[in-house]
């Protein structure tokens, strides 16, 4: 079965990154989409693994907007006896929508190009 996600998002707030024991990076980050013609957002968790995860802990920050292309994955785990799940991205790419802030792109003059 191919599962396939491409949507365009906003950076709820700033991402989480962690260093796994193997010596990976995690990036998590919560993210909100909604359709063109939608009232309400739609919220969803969205994790980057490795050199995707060190841009996203580089450049995206509260409020940034930008495209996630990945896959929609489900997490399981036990509390109390109960089995609880959520829904979450695992991105593979992501482009950045918009410009950066004003004081972000003076502090950041001599990154005009991201590495990928």
């Amino acid at each position: 079965m191919y599962n396939s996600i491409t949507a365009a998002a906003f950076l709820v707030k700033d991402p989480e990154v962690k260093t796994t024991s193997t010596g990976k990076k995690v990036a998590n980050l919560r993210v909100g989409i909604s359709a063109a013609n939608a009232k309400t957002k739609c919220f969803i968790d969205c994790e980057f693994w490795d050199k995707t995860a060190e841009i996203a802990e580089k450049y995206l920050t509260k409020g940034r907007e930008f495209i996630v292309s990945g896959e929609l994955c489900m997490s399981e785990w036990e509390k109390d006896g109960k089995t609880f799940s959520k829904y979450y991205l695992r991105g593979k790419d992501l482009q950045f929508l918009g410009s950066k802030k004003k004081d972000d792109a003076q502090q950041d003059s001599s990154d005009s190009e991201v590495p990928f």
